[in-house]
């Protein structure tokens, strides 16, 4: 496989993506591209070739070198349907997923799972293990804003970066880097003139420790709804603020705002880079249910979970935060999926 291969689509089906200057070679189902470098982010470029697959229903593989690593954002990206992150073993013998190490191969069409991956297990490469790892904090946090003219967004950003990181939001961007000076009411104007269509943006920042993340605006019946992913980096030995988590859950309640926050623990690059690499599982620490999901459930079943819950913000419109552990013991998944079938016997979401 390689920037030669020749397409198997129409010019008139797939010349966005054909025309695209950073996509090396594309086919019927996905378009592939080669990047040679240490870190890989998600670049304007690459932000671009993804909307351009987005609309010709193909998938984005990036292929890289086995000593590459990518940014939470391009994680991200690739995370998504038909998407990959293709990793090439050092001594040119195959491929591997840069995210699960299943070991891949290119079929004509894309590159997939290898026909011997049950047989073989992950790449020894993608096995090996990682030195000096410290631990990520993710937290996926949905607000609900109502309708109002002088909304101004942002301010939910820079109380998860005080108050996790000691810090403030410094850069923003729609693509990596995040060069932009960070500024509420620029952020705010975008996503303004974008509506209704969803806007998408990241943002970067340092206190005391690392921060990284990105926000979905969107424009809903109700007002406009924020998803914010945060990510703080931990120094190796050095223990994040999970005690100041219920005390965020309970600030966005008491604001009106909170429609469910969740957060895991897992083992990472203080740098917040990912490499391909097997560095650890992610293991819940905590999800908050807002008041409109606290009220469609009624209090007292969210207070009978499995998992004991703790009422948050006003009395009269309460949401509840459910404490899960220090995210080291990964039997908390028993108790984070028993507390799912709880809320929502028919398998919803908690803020759907």
């Amino acid at each position: 496989m390689n920037g030669s291969d020749q397409t198997t689509g129409t010019p008139e089906e797939e010349a966005d993506v054909f025309l695209h200057p950073t996509v090396d070679a594309v086919t019927d189902e996905v378009a592939v591209v080669v990047q040679d470098r240490p870190v890989v982010p998600l670049t304007a470029w690459l932000v671009d070739a993804a909307s351009a697959c987005a609309r010709a229903k193909q998938g984005l593989q990036v292929l890289t070198r086995a000593d590459a690593r990518i940014t939470p954002a391009l994680r991200t990206t690739l995370s998504g349907p038909r998407c990959r992150w293709v990793v090439r073993e050092p001594d040119d013998t195959g491929f591997f997923d840069g995210l699960s190490g299943v070991p891949l191969a290119w079929d004509g069409s894309s590159f997939a799972i290898a026909p011997e991956a049950a047989e073989a297990g992950p790449s020894p490469t993608f096995a090996r293990p990682v030195p000096d790892l410290g631990s990520h904090l993710l937290l996926d946090v949905k607000l609900l804003h109502g309708a109002a003219l002088d909304l101004v967004l942002g301010d939910a950003v820079e109380t998860l970066a005080r108050v996790l990181c000691g810090g403030e939001p410094a850069g923003w961007g729609i693509a990596e880097p995040a060069v932009n000076p960070w500024e509420r009411a620029e952020i705010t104007d975008l996503c303004q003139r974008r509506s209704p269509r969803s806007t998408w943006l990241m943002f970067t920042g340092s206190g005391e420790r690392r921060f990284i993340g990105g926000v979905l605006v969107s424009r809903v019946t109700s007002g406009v709804k924020e998803e914010i992913t945060f990510v703080v980096g931990h120094r190796p030995g050095e223990e994040p603020r999970l005690d100041r988590l219920e005390e965020l859950a309970a600030g966005f309640a008491d604001a009106g705002l909170l429609l469910s926050m969740s957060v895991q623990r897992t083992p990472g690059r203080t740098d917040l880079t990912y490499p391909a690499r097997w560095c650890g599982a992610p293991v819940p620490v905590g999800l908050a249910v807002g008041a409109e999901g606290v009220r469609e459930i009624g209090l007292d079943h969210a207070l009978a979970a499995p998992a004991e819950g703790h009422p948050i913000g006003p009395e009269r419109a309460p949401a509840v935060w459910y404490p899960l552990g220090d995210g080291l013991d990964p039997s908390a998944w028993s108790d984070f999926t028993g507390l799912l079938k709880h809320l929502r016997p028919e398998g919803m979401g908690p803020d759907a």
